[in-house]
């Protein structure tokens, strides 16, 4: 029986530096073997344009300088491609987003295009098997089927596409891939072969520091009182430069905290610097969520601790 006869895939998804196609910065990937994940894999990826939006510099958990020290495309594509073989491929929207940023990386790196696995969408297949939700993006679908996603860590966004996979396939009763794309009439993709190389609007540049985005934060107050502080709240941090932030991240998750991106769902209290970000703070300010300072957070992940 060959792989695609046993509900065997690969589920990918990229990050990009900045809005030029094709600058990729970090690639995740999860292999499912029998309708099981099997082996997972997600690497940082040096970009042809060294510089980073504004979008990627406030989200992403690491900074420029990480990506910078990181291996070039060709070089994780090489693991990328040895652990997926000859299995097919799903992306959240393969075509306009995964395939064409893999083609452009492709262009640049000198790399044939030709030589590259078959990918399919999960956009189309969850449209296709759900038409009643009333959004099919990856995040919809994760929180309508209750599924944990730690949107743009593209290892889980890949893991989501596999879920997305798994769910259709049982809700249809089949167990094997080619049957699924059959009766899905998901239609097979090819990375493109594009003859230029990849166009960068972005120009390098220093990398920015936190302080020449004063002028997008805000001087804040306390909102509420956080009566205590315990093992699996949810807790976003704002205002930080990064190597701090991850800093305070992992003090919370070491203590069984629950660290999330955004301010959405359940979250229990924010840690922000003197500064934070005014679109967060209309947000705790409207929803009443607590803030703490960074003396506070600590204080209390001790008094966490000395419970525990």
């Amino acid at each position: 029986m060959s792989k695609e006869n046993q509900m065997s895939f690969a589920a990918l998804d990229l990050e990009c530096a900045t809005s030029d196609t094709g600058n990729i910065c970090e690639i995740g990937l999860v292999i499912f073997e029998g309708g099981q994940e099997i082996r997972k894999f997600r690497s940082l990826v040096r970009p042809v344009v060294e510089s980073f939006g504004d979008w990627q510099r406030w989200n992403f958990d690491y900074t420029l300088n990480d990506t910078l020290r990181a291996p070039s495309f060709a070089d994780v594509w090489s693991t990328a491609k040895s652990l997926i073989g000859d299995l097919p491929v799903v992306a959240h929207n393969a075509t306009e987003v995964e395939c064409k940023h893999l083609g452009h990386a492709f262009s640049f790196h000198g790399l044939d295009a030709l030589d590259s696995p078959t990918f399919y969408c999960t956009l189309q297949l969850a449209r296709a098997q759900w038409p009643d939700l009333p959004k099919h993006g990856i995040k919809y679908v994760a929180k309508h089927f209750g599924w944990e996603l730690d949107h743009h860590n593209p290892e889980s966004d890949a893991r989501v596409c596999g879920s997305i996979v798994q769910e259709s396939s049982i809700d249809r009763g089949i167990t094997d891939w080619s049957e699924l794309a059959n009766s899905m009439r998901l239609h097979p993709h090819r990375i493109p072969q594009y003859h230029t190389k990849l166009s960068a609007s972005t120009k390098p540049g220093r990398a920015l520091q936190r302080s020449d985005y004063l002028h997008e934060l805000v001087a804040w107050e306390p909102t509420a009182e956080i009566k205590s502080i315990e093992s699996d709240q949810q807790f976003v941090l704002s205002g930080f430069e990064q190597a701090r932030k991850s800093q305070l991240r992992k003090a919370g998750l070491d203590k069984g905290l629950v660290y999330k991106r955004y301010l959405k769902g359940a979250i229990n209290f924010v840690v922000a610097d003197e500064r934070m970000g005014a679109a967060k703070y209309a947000k705790c300010q409207a929803q009443e969520i607590p803030i703490l300072t960074q003396e506070q957070f600590e204080m209390a992940l001790q008094k966490l601790d000395s419970v525990n």
